[in-house]
């Protein structure tokens, strides 16, 4: 009992060691990756980076492609959840737009070199990773058509193509990321976001608090 309780006790120390590297391995790689694209950056940067050998990352993923492809399943993950925790405080399909696109911004900006990378430095030619963006984006639309349909069948909005109101919010939102991301413009993009809200709300058909319309 004692030979196993230590052999438990070696094998969770050890655990908790690669797992910490395996962290520092990924947050090397965001970094590299954020900074000089997919076709700069070379494992041995990342290893250099990351304090640690290079045959040591492939302990833990096959290729660059593979350590790129989990960097950007992470990102999609984290966007998803931060949507699907804001949504579950919001009633109403304004507020659930609302807090859908607030929580998406938001962790954008808090995870700058994450999104970087998911959406600026993917490589060309990768399907996997085209395909996991466009899912994202396909998600996010599919939920703003479904709380537009709620807001049409309640009165609130009128009516409308949902779903070609859907890209075009989503289109927005994506637009200003890329140049957030590319160019610096606009500085703050939570604040910015604030503004683009209102703007969608508008364009769907809703009246916003503190515009004066035009007679």
């Amino acid at each position: 009992m004692e030979e196993e309780l230590l052999v438990y006790r070696r094998t969770k120390k050890v655990d908790q060691k690669l797992e910490a590297r395996l962290q520092a391995i990924m947050q090397a790689a965001r970094e590299e990756f954020a900074r000089n694209g997919f076709y700069g950056t070379s494992i041995k940067d990342i290893a250099r980076r990351a304090g640690v050998g290079i045959g040591t990352i492939y302990l833990y993923l096959r290729n660059k492609e593979a350590l790129f492809a989990a960097l950007v399943n992470e990102a999609y993950e984290m966007v998803l959840d931060r949507i699907a925790r804001a949504r579950k405080n919001a009633t109403g399909g304004k507020q659930k737009l609302r807090a859908s696109m607030e929580a998406a911004l938001a962790v954008l900006q808090e995870n700058r070199d994450l999104a970087r990378v998911m959406l600026v430095q993917s490589p060309a030619g990768h399907p996997a990773v085209a395909e996991q963006l466009y899912d994202l984006l396909r998600r996010l639309a599919r939920l703003v058509e479904e709380d537009v349909l709620e807001e049409i069948e309640r009165g609130e909005l009128p009516p409308q193509d949902a779903h070609v109101a859907a890209l075009a919010f989503v289109g927005t939102f994506y637009q200003v990321v890329i140049s957030w991301l590319k160019e610096g413009i606009p500085a703050d993009l939570t604040a910015a976001g604030k503004e683009l809200i209102a703007y969608n709300l508008r364009g769907l058909g809703y009246p916003v608090e503190g515009v004066i319309e035009n007679a």
